[in-house]
């Protein structure tokens, strides 16, 4: 297991006239939210901005900054013993582990890919995602805004209300502006958080989706699971699955890496 902290020797940080990349980082969960924390209240302006590879070890959920422990089925939690997390950013309920490779995107103020509107700032970010998925071979889409607003209407028919706050449970059960999907199943899921000194994005991506353990942890009853299990297939999907092999991490992280270095020049510049 590699283990990063923030304030040793950076020798291995691999650097770019644009970017500063991380080594992937397999440690504990809590850890890769201390680091993107720290990274984030460090940077300076003029910095070039950061990026963070990890995945979680041991396995654990990850619960939105605002989303409240009644969401959880205690005892499966209990049960299980399964560690239990919360990020700084919004959204739902996410399960970590070794089917899901995450990046942190640390930018310094004033950084030209931080834009007056908050929507638009996702794009680059989904875009370079359906980019890096295609030079694998795995032909995904970008969510639009108004396909992810539509989705939200969903949540005002009274007929699927219940279906759809239950799926919603989960981040991977919903869409929103500028993520990755195959049909209507995300593939990368994103969220963001800003703060004076920058900005953080981040982003989840399926290597492989099993929606038993989610719907075990956010199932209150055997229903609620029964309906968890079987509608997050329909929402979610995983790389390996795409793709009809299995796609390593590595993979991912030099496909991505190659895109937003060669495509430096297209970036779009900050709203005056």
């Amino acid at each position: 297991m590699q283990s990063l902290n923030f304030f040793q020797s950076r020798e291995s940080v691999s650097r770019h006239p644009t970017w500063n990349s991380y080594p992937l980082v397999i440690a504990d969960q809590q850890q890769h939210i201390d680091m993107s924390m720290q990274l984030l209240q460090t940077i300076q302006p003029g910095d070039a901005p950061v990026l963070y590879w990890s995945i979680a070890k041991p396995e654990g959920l990850v619960l939105g900054f605002s989303q409240k422990l009644d969401v959880l089925n205690a005892e499966s939690l209990a049960q299980q013993r399964f560690p239990l997390y919360h990020r700084r950013a919004g959204g739902t309920a996410v399960h970590v582990g070794p089917h899901l490779l995450c990046l942190d995107v640390i930018l310094p103020a004033e950084h030209p890919l931080i834009l007056a509107d908050v929507v638009e700032s996702y794009r680059w970010f989904g875009e370079a995602w359906v980019a890096t998925l295609q030079r694998l071979g795995i032909e995904t889409r970008l969510v639009l805004p108004e396909e992810a607003h539509e989705r939200r209407t969903l949540l005002k028919q009274p007929e699927i209300r219940s279906y759809e706050l239950l799926l919603n449970r989960a981040c991977y059960g919903s869409l929103s502006s500028y993520e990755v999907a195959v049909g209507k199943r995300k593939v990368v899921g994103i969220d963001m958080l800003r703060r004076r000194v920058g900005s953080l994005l981040q982003a989840g991506i399926v290597l492989h989706w099993d929606t038993s353990v989610l719907a075990q942890l956010l199932g209150h009853t055997t229903e609620e699971q029964q309906l968890l299990q079987t509608g997050l297939l329909e929402r979610a999907i995983g790389l390996d699955t795409i793709a009809g092999r299995s796609v390593d991490a590595g993979e991912v992280i030099a496909a991505f890496e190659q895109v937003i270095t060669t495509s430096d020049n297209n970036m779009p510049q900050q709203e005056v």
